[in-house]
Formats: structure tokens, sequence, C-alpha cells
């Protein structure tokens, strides 16, 4: 009986450990939203480091492009790749009377709920 209880309160302990190592890693989960003159800029971060932007244009059809983000030490960055073609963008997050925001090249792109 004492070994069972033992192996179970091991079992909780490590479990209980892997989720606090998880919850520790920052993540952006969301999408950001800027009108730009010609276009509605949109970013769509999920879990696992993906991010879409979407580009609905009033003139022309729709840019869309799949990418990944990362958080790290030096900087928070964006990674699209366009055909043989790599863009990076680093990129800042706060929040500001209560909205969410990313900011990328100078623009602000609020959370859209």
């Amino acid at each position: 009986m004492k070994k069972t209880v033992s192996a179970i309160l091991v079992c909780v302990i490590m479990v209980c450990s892997l989720f606090a190592l998880v919850s520790c890693g920052k993540s952006l989960v969301g999408t950001y939203k800027a009108e730009k003159l010609l276009s509605d800029v949109t970013y769509e971060f999920e879990l696992g480091g993906k991010v879409t932007k979407t580009s609905d244009r009033v003139i022309g059809k729709a840019e869309v492009l799949e990418g990944t983000y990362e958080f790290s030490d030096d900087n928070t960055r964006i990674t699209f790749t366009f055909g043989e073609d790599t863009y990076t963008h680093d990129f800042v997050d706060g929040e500001e009377g209560g909205v969410k925001y990313i900011k990328i090249d100078g623009v602000k792109y609020n959370e859209v709920k």
C-alpha cells in the first residue's frame, strides 16, 4: 500500500513540475489588427509559434502569409517565407489602457476580441 501511494505521489509531483515548466515559456495567442491607408492588416497568433498575416486590400485580392514567431532574450521576431525569400520582423508586445497590442515596424496593431 505504501509503495502504491508513494508511486502515485511521485507521478503527481512529476506532472505538476512538467506543467510548471511548460507554462514558463512566453507565448502570444490572439488576433491583432491595424487599419492602413489601402488595406487592413491582421496578424493571428497561435500556440506553438504559428502566425498568419492577412492583408485585406481595397483594390486587388487579399494577401495571406503564414509564418512563425519566437521570443528570445535579445528580441521577439516573426519570420515569413514566401517562395525562396525569407522576411523577418522584430516586434514588441504590450498593453495600454486594458488593450493588448503589438508594434511592428512602428505600426501599432490592437488585439481584436
